[in-house]
């Protein structure tokens, strides 16, 4: 995982948070948020992190690329490894070890009746909503759109948005979102 990897690194060269933020140009919520495995980072502050350490991009990335099989099956049977509940929605993630991916695709339940906070994703990544069961309203800077089962929307997630389940029963819609963003 990138997060444990810069979090050991940043340790090992005696930095706190606040020191690679500051070599870096970093802001320290992100790292934290990267260290912590609830986003990816960007190649750019990846670039940034290294560069604050001394290090070489590669030297970054060295020993990353064997922790993710290039397949991963699941059956339908098979429960998910951990589900999240955030900003009243209930994200059950359809991969292992979701935030080192290069898209995070999840199952997101939305009771009857009830709203998702609003969010905004860092800048540039982007969502795709795929309703699979009851009704769910959308709302995407300034405009608002309503799903019904086999409806899609994708969006660049950069701009404010937010989930309302406008029906009567659970709504269950498959989100993939690119970088990794929850």
């Amino acid at each position: 995982m990138i997060g444990q990897r810069i979090k050991e690194l940043r340790q090992a060269h005696g930095l706190s948070l606040l020191e690679l933020s500051k070599k870096s140009g970093v802001i320290i919520s992100s790292l934290s948020r990267i260290e912590t495995g609830k986003m990816t980072g960007t190649i750019e502050s990846h670039v940034a992190i290294a560069k604050a350490l001394g290090i070489r991009l590669i030297e970054l990335y060295a020993g990353l690329d064997t922790q993710n099989p290039a397949a991963e099956f699941r059956q339908a049977n098979e429960t998910p490894e951990k589900q999240i509940q955030t900003r009243g929605a209930l994200m059950e993630p359809l991969v292992s070890a979701p935030m080192e991916r290069k898209m995070l695709p999840v199952i997101m339940t939305l009771g009857a009746g009830k709203n998702a906070k609003p969010e905004r994703s860092p800048a540039g990544c982007e969502k795709l909503v795929y309703l699979l069961k009851g009704q769910l309203q959308i709302t995407v800077g300034n405009e608002t759109f309503k799903l019904k089962p086999g409806d899609s929307l994708y969006f660049e997630a950069g701009l404010t948005h937010s989930f309302s389940n406008i029906g009567q029963g659970p709504s269950s819609a498959l989100v993939s979102s690119c970088p990794p963003s929850l």
